[in-house]
Parts: structure tokens; C-alpha cells; sequence
């Protein structure tokens, strides 16, 4: 009986395991193989970078890590997904601070297309200022820009204000709201 290794599988195979695994335990796992196969593989998949799915510690260790191995995944990622959560404004705070302070290159995710925010109404200064007009702005590779407020609270038309003072566009920006006004009706 011949030995069979991961890199013996076909591609098809290979895609359906990779499927499993978010994009950053997928890197973490495959991404320094010394498999050109493989490595194509994973270099031909869009990457998801969603805060959500990796833990605080997950965060903390990858953040501190080599700058060379943590530039090599994030070259990879086409989405970045932001909920309210610690590590979320840990990953923002960090971000802001990667922008470069002259010409505000984009050196944490340089090939990021597009941008979600989940529960936006928590970041209306820090997205705006720090993020947003720095992506826009410095020839960098946004197209695509999702807003997700729970309702349509005080956030929302600032965020909106902001965006339009600051005439931040993208070719695809959706601003939308998971609930609607809602309204007392007092009965006597």
C-alpha cells in the first residue's frame, strides 16, 4: 500500500477542506508549506478577514507577531468584517496606527476591496476620520463599503453627514438598516 500525504490529494479535494477553515486558520495552517500547489491554491482564493471568527488571544498573538508573516497573509485578504466586539476596536486601534503618517498608505490590508461594519453606529469618529478617509483617499484598492446599523439611532445620520462632508465614495457603499424607526404607541 502506497503513502498518501495532504499534498497527494487532488485540488477539488484540497478546495473542499480549505472550505472548512476560515481564512485566517487556513494561513496560519497552509500558508508556509513548501508546496508551490498549494500555495497557488491559496493565493487564488478570496480572503475573508472576518474579527468575528478568531478569538482575542488569536488576535493578540497574530498582531505581535513577525511583521514579514503577518504581511504575507494580509496581502491575501480581499474583506475585512468588523462587528462590535473588543477585538474589533483592538484590530481598528491598530489599523489607524499602520497608516503611514505622510502619505496614510494602507499597510495592513493593502489589498482589501471591501469593507463591512456590523453594528456601524458604534464607530461613527474612528471609522470616518481614521480609517475611511485614508482608504479612500490614498489610492488604495476600496470598492466596495457596507454599513450595518441596528437601527436607525443617533449614529446614523452622523455617519452619514460624515461620509458626505468628508465626500467619501467608493464604487458600491450600502448603508442599511436592520430595523426600522420604531415607534410608541401609547394606548389609553
Amino acid at each position: 500500500m502506497s503513502k498518501s500525504t495532504l499534498e497527494s490529494l487532488p485540488n477539488e479535494l484540497l478546495l473542499i477542506i480549505f472550505s472548512y477553515l476560515s481564512s485566517f486558520d487556513l494561513c496560519q495552517a497552509f500558508l508556509y508549506l513548501n508546496n508551490a500547489r498549494i500555495q497557488h491554491l491559496l493565493t487564488s482564493i478570496r480572503h475573508s478577514f472576518n474579527v468575528n471568527l478568531m478569538h482575542y488571544d488569536q488576535l493578540h498573538l497574530w498582531l505581535n507577531s513577525n511583521q514579514n508573516h503577518r504581511n504575507h497573509f494580509t496581502n491575501l485578504i480581499n474583506t475585512v468584517v468588523f462587528n462590535d466586539s473588543y477585538a474589533s476596536r483592538t484590530l481598528l486601534e491598530y489599523w489607524e496606527k499602520t497608516f503611514n503618517g505622510t502619505d496614510q498608505f494602507n499597510v495592513l490590508f493593502p489589498s482589501i476591496k471591501r469593507l463591512v461594519m456590523l453594528q456601524a453606529e458604534c464607530y461613527s469618529y474612528t471609522l470616518i476620520q481614521a480609517i475611511l478617509i485614508p482608504l479612500v483617499f490614498a489610492n488604495n484598492t476600496l470598492q466596495y463599503l457596507h454599513l450595518i446599523f441596528k437601527e436607525p439611532a443617533s449614529n446614523y445620520p452622523r455617519i452619514l453627514s460624515k461620509l458626505i462632508l468628508h465626500r467619501i465614495s467608493v464604487h458600491t457603499m450600502i448603508l442599511e438598516v436592520e430595523q426600522g424607526m420604531l415607534l410608541k404607541i401609547l394606548s389609553k
